[in-house]
């Protein structure tokens, strides 16, 4: 499929979901925001000065702020945990089973924990937000990790390769894809958690907005908010992680045309 046929596939399924919305604002008024006074509420949104004096560039900044500073603490500490945990069996036997412990905490209970230790600031999101994510960044390390291929690190060691060229030309390039694997998934769940953080604890941010509005039912403003949010994630995933993706990928051959034979 070329990019012209993608791009007609992908105007497509906005155009039906609009519809859709359309449709369901007028059956359902009660539950889904019409798609006019949406429009109109995001005008305003954009346009006019919101809480405090602030437009809603300031709040985006700041949800973007505590999510990106997150993810950069999650992504190196997840990263090195994981992969130590992939290489060690020693390790692994030994604390794999509060890597399992630590995932299956709610999160919740992580973002109240950390106000009552750090208080009702900033400082807890900077704290509850690493916390949350780390586990799954660790996770998918940890099975890149473990499938990396020993054949090519004996080969590397035997032409006499050193610990630098070993991890810069044989491990990384074998993790990349868990690296943006893992960055996908610690991105899509950290911005959850951040919102989260702002809507019980802040007063600044998009899930303080979220709060806001929800607690005056004023769904069209809660879902143009939530529409400037998800155009950002989308630029980000299309405009940055994605050509970087394939630029990093671009060493590994084609494999069209091969078949796993049995």
């Amino acid at each position: 499929m070329n990019r012209t046929q993608r791009f007609g596939y992908g105007v497509a399924s906005i155009a039906t979901l609009l519809a859709i919305w359309y449709a369901g604002g007028i059956t359902y008024p009660e539950v889904l925001p019409g798609l006019p006074e949406t429009v109109d509420s995001l005008v305003t949104v954009l346009t006019t000065p919101g809480p405090y004096d602030h437009m809603f560039y300031f709040h985006v900044w700041k949800t973007i702020e505590m999510l990106f500073a997150s993810l950069i603490v999650s992504m190196i500490l997840g990263t090195l945990l994981g992969i130590a945990l992939g290489r060690s069996e020693t390790l692994e036997s030994t604390i794999s089973t509060w890597i399992y412990a630590w995932l299956a905490i709610p999160s919740l209970v992580i973002v109240f924990i950390s106000a009552i230790w750090i208080g009702f600031n900033a400082s807890s999101g900077f704290f509850a937000v690493p916390v949350v994510i780390t586990p799954f960044v660790a996770l998918n390390m940890w099975e890149g990790a473990r499938n990396l291929d020993s054949d090519l690190a004996e080969m590397a060691e035997f032409f006499g390769a050193d610990r630098v060229q070993m991890f810069t030309d044989i491990i990384v390039p074998q993790l990349a894809p868990f690296l943006f694997a893992s960055f996908r998934s610690a991105l899509s769940i950290g911005w959850k958690i951040t919102l989260l953080v702002e809507a019980f604890l802040l007063t600044r941010g998009v899930g303080f907005m979220f709060r806001r509005y929800f607690d005056q039912y004023d769904l069209p403003t809660m879902m143009s908010w939530l529409i400037i949010f998800v155009v950002f994630l989308i630029v980000v995933e299309y405009g940055v992680l994605a050509p970087l993706h394939e630029r990093v990928m671009r060493w590994r051959p084609d494999a069209e045309g091969v078949r796993v034979t049995e």
